[in-house]
């Protein structure tokens, strides 16, 4: 079982990537529209805020199902 730490720690890494990933998203949209960076970095920049986004729900996701099970090993 995780010390209340380390699930402390993995929680809010989770929250921020997936945070960090939105905004880079944002970034990536508004520059597109307003046509300040070429669509290329606007792509790549959207790509790498949606990694991060999944990477955080992966972390958040793991953190749910590593807990210890809640009955008897069958």
């Amino acid at each position: 079982m995780q010390d209340s730490a380390e699930i402390w720690r993995r929680k809010r890494r989770s929250n921020r990537a997936v945070l960090v990933g939105v905004v880079i998203v944002g970034f990536a949209l508004l520059g597109s529209s307003l046509e300040v960076a070429p669509m290329l970095v606007t792509t790549i920049l959207a790509l790498v805020g949606m990694v991060l986004v999944m990477y955080g729900v992966h972390v958040g996701w793991l953190l749910f199902f590593d807990r210890e099970p809640e009955g008897p090993s069958s």
